[in-house]
């Protein structure tokens, strides 16, 4: 981080959820400063003025007429692909079914992505953030089907199954921290869905390339 503390930055429109939201994301950084955005253009201004390690956005939001809606929410979602490729962002919601019109964006989104349902206990929303700080794409496995692989996923996949290079070996011709190559790979496993593998019987980084194969991405 070029920081010395992380800023987080949370869309929200009940204050008191909010509140917790941030208080609770402290326990990542004791320093951390969070910002609390009840509307989707007051947060969308907040980002033109400052830098967030982390956005965290509840899809659903009230409306005039007393129902729930996520199209404010899924408006800024693409706004922010758009505008902050990198941003991390954290989806904290129990309807992610909503997500399923951005799943090519969120493909394509360079920055951490990460959904959690609010049914979980409150560590998921904590390791959550943690992995959406990192970088990492983490999304239920409803929204995987036909999610694309960008181009720097497309050459780490080539020359982990062609090559059958190691991460620190296809981080140097691609001039990439290791760190970067372990996402990438990590991210391949989510949207080919070979993350949830026993690695006792089969290796994840092996069942990586036969499902590779099998939806003809890349041939041997």
């Amino acid at each position: 981080m070029e920081s010395e503390f992380l800023r987080f930055l949370i869309l929200e429109d009940h204050p008191e959820v909010a509140q917790n939201n941030g208080l609770f994301l402290q326990q990542l950084d004791p320093c951390a400063i969070f910002t609390i955005a009840p509307t989707h253009s007051e947060a969308l201004e907040r980002l033109t003025l400052d830098k967030y390690d982390l956005i965290i956005v509840d899809l659903l939001f009230g409306t005039p007429t007393g129902q729930q809606s996520a199209q404010a929410s899924l408006e800024l979602l693409q706004q922010v692909f758009q505008d902050y490729p990198t941003q991390n962002i954290l989806i904290y919601t129990s309807e992610y079914d909503y997500l399923k019109p951005l799943t090519q964006a969120i493909g394509r989104h360079q920055g951490g992505f990460v959904v959690v349902s609010k049914l979980e206990r409150r560590k998921a929303f904590l390791d959550g953030a943690k992995h959406a700080l990192d970088g990492k794409l983490e999304i239920p496995r409803e929204l995987r089907h036909h999610i694309e692989l960008n181009q720097r996923e497309m050459e780490v996949l080539l020359l982990l199954c062609q090559e059958s290079l190691t991460d620190k070996a296809i981080a140097e011709p691609m001039n990439l921290s290791l760190k970067t190559v372990q996402n990438c790979v990590q991210r391949l496993k989510t949207k080919l869905d070979v993350e949830y593998l026993d690695e006792n019987h089969t290796s994840t980084r092996v069942a990586l390339c036969m499902e590779a194969i099998r939806c003809k991405i890349i041939t041997l």
